[in-house]
């Protein structure tokens, strides 16, 4: 059970940090650890219900793991975003992808393997 700065309880999984921002995080059905920070505490329980349950049901949280940043970006695009943005919008997406970020991490086998990176839908 974590804590706030002041000592309240806020439940399995939730933790403030000393700078006031509070981590959810827990231990997905692949054995992965799955963590992101938010602002609000209300924001962090709503996440970690959510992310629990699509990983309970085998939802897109386990289909991301193991991926390449690059076959998560394709994914994303394709069955995430889908027909909800206009062709324009999906073409502006893959030309700052390939122009900026495919260059640096595109070739990352797992985003999950690193602190910074968190694979979140």
């Amino acid at each position: 059970m974590g804590k706030n700065l002041k000592g309240k309880e806020l439940g399995k999984g939730i933790s403030q940090r000393k700078d006031g921002r509070y981590s959810a995080r827990f231990v997905a059905s692949t054995g992965k650890r799955v963590e992101k920070y938010f602002t609000y505490v209300g924001d962090a329980r709503q996440w970690l219900a959510d992310t629990r349950l699509m990983d309970l049901n085998g939802s897109e949280l386990s289909i991301c793991i193991g991926m390449s940043v690059n076959a998560w970006f394709d994914y994303w695009l394709t069955n995430i975003k889908g027909n909800s943005i206009r062709h324009n919008t999906a073409r502006l997406y893959k030309e700052t992808y390939n122009s900026y970020i495919k260059k640096h991490i595109g070739n990352m086998g797992d985003p999950t393997d690193h602190e910074s990176h968190v694979c979140i839908l």
